[in-house]
């Protein structure tokens, strides 16, 4: 992270915290999460398009951090949910990948992220955005404006397990042979995609989401299959604001089953940081401005919430799996973790 990359990213991190108030020890957004463990494995056609370990076919651990709003308040109302997954590696390494409701992130650069946020910021008279003021920036700005609208527009949901969660950036594939694709994920519900007005969700408690997964998962797995989105002639693969076609190819690259609720004390890492640039061999960044970003962003917000870069640096030398390559050999994690695990 060079010098400039740091100021932005504490800038974001600064005003994220002014905007939804700082929370000692947990996250500036997504606060509300629990965590949940499964097996992932690939499909034959994924080692067609990446030589990646996880992409081969062999079943691979992974943990699954579900949130139930985008707010930084660990104690706030349900909204609009995330799903960040952790695949954990035969070579005792980790990658993630990190997928909102969402299909068009707001801005194209981290820069112009934080003018949104700056046009946005509550007024401290009323505690709210002046709409005057965000309305002049998004007029300047089109394309945010229809991402934010998109975002405006987004039903609340039924159910984490019925819900499509998107990566936004594309990524970078090479296979065994040196091929080279680019491509945008996609977890898609094996049970559907149902969706519900914010109204309705806010009826019940905040945990309502967390309480129906977890009575899904007494009764089975809850699946999801992860589809990359192929890039076409022109598509732009450095902007997580422009649309693809609909019409390029989909290929389901392998399934996700979750098994059971876990607890960051089982998995061994307090911090947890996905982290979307933690890539592997067989799998590369793109130009994306936007996702080169993110991992200063999320080491400036991890430094936050626990006291120091020493939380941070802690976090980055747990890997591997905790339970030895398997969850089989686990302890019983029947229990889900509190509603307001960081």
């Amino acid at each position: 992270m060079n010098s400039h990359q740091y100021r932005l990213a504490t800038q974001l991190v600064d005003l994220i915290h002014k905007s939804q108030g700082f929370h000692p020890g947990y996250r500036g957004i997504h606060a509300q999460g629990r965590y949940y463990i499964g097996t992932f494995t690939a499909t034959p056609q994924a080692r067609q398009i990446s030589r990646a370990v996880h992409l081969q076919g062999q079943p691979v651990p992974v943990t699954v951090r579900h949130s139930n709003s985008p707010s930084g308040n660990p104690w706030g109302p349900a909204g609009s949910v995330s799903m960040a997954t952790r695949f954990y590696l035969p070579d005792g390494t980790t990658t993630d990948l990190v997928a909102l409701p969402i299909t068009l992130f707001f801005t194209r650069t981290p820069e112009e992220l934080l003018m949104l946020g700056q046009a946005a910021r509550p007024d401290p008279a009323t505690g709210q955005p002046d709409m005057a003021r965000v309305g002049q920036f998004l007029s300047t700005r089109p394309w945010v404006a229809h991402a934010v609208g998109l975002r405006q527009q987004l039903p609340a949901a039924v159910s984490f397990a019925c819900t499509s969660y998107h990566a936004l950036h594309a990524f970078r594939f090479v296979n065994a042979a040196g091929e080279v694709v680019y491509a945008r994920y996609h977890w898609e519900p094996r049970a559907g995609i149902a969706s519900q007005p914010i109204e309705d969700l806010r009826r019940h408690s905040p945990s309502h989401l967390f309480e129906e997964l977890e009575d899904r998962l007494r009764e089975g797995p809850v699946g999801f299959d992860l589809v990359l989105q192929l890039a076409g002639e022109g598509d732009p693969t450095d902007d997580p604001n422009a649309p693809w076609p609909d019409d390029r190819p989909r290929v389901t690259i392998g399934r996700l089953a979750m098994t059971r609720p876990t607890t960051i004390e089982e998995i061994g890492d307090p911090v947890m940081m996905h982290d979307p640039t933690r890539v592997t061999d067989g799998i590369e960044l793109s130009d994306d401005p936007i996702l080169a970003a993110r991992r200063g962003i999320y080491e400036v917000s991890v430094a936050h919430r626990t006291g120091g870069w020493k939380g941070r640096q802690a976090s980055l030398e747990r890997a591997g799996c905790p339970f030895g390559g398997g969850w089989a050999q686990g302890p019983d994690a029947s229990h889900a973790e509190s509603e307001v695990a960081p």
